[in-house]
């Protein structure tokens, strides 16, 4: 004879699966429990109803067919800037980077820095010199101060 209600713990048991996995599926409302004076009851029938709802195993589809059908799941983007951001690719793809687009209209050789920018500018060169015995003054005067 059948027991009439079980434990979290029998019921699990009957499917052969831990206690946690019988409250698992309580919480989740898939089985329906009885509760008086603090203890959880879980009736046959509803033992009987999981039992009557299973399917039956195929199987697990093979790798290749999943494989397949997660590259057919998959979605181009489509967002405004997803749109925007996958024509720029392409763009850049089909034309090369900007650098490369750069160097192409102006001389290789050359750079396309600002002429006050250029390394080769002598004003520049004189300015950073500048700046660099400047820094070094400084660092004198504070080691002076600090008494090194």
């Amino acid at each position: 004879m059948d027991k009439v209600t079980y434990t979290p713990a029998e019921f699990a048991a009957v499917f052969g699966k831990e206690r946690t996995w019988a409250y698992r599926q309580l919480y989740a409302g898939k089985v329906k429990a009885i509760t008086k004076l603090g203890q959880t009851q879980i009736p046959h029938s509803e033992v009987e109803k999981l039992l009557n709802g299973a399917e039956r195993y195929n199987g697990a589809p093979s790798h290749t067919k999943r494989v397949a059908k997660k590259k057919a799941q998959k979605k181009t983007p489509v967002s405004k800037g997803a749109k925007k951001w996958t024509a720029a690719l392409k763009r850049r793809k089909k034309l090369g980077s900007p650098q490369q687009l750069s160097a192409r209209s102006e001389d290789v050789h050359t750079l396309s820095l600002p002429k006050s920018l250029h390394p080769d500018d002598p004003a520049n060169a004189r300015r950073s010199a500048h700046q660099r015995l400047i820094r070094y003054k400084s660092s004198r005067k504070d080691a002076a101060n600090r008494g090194d």
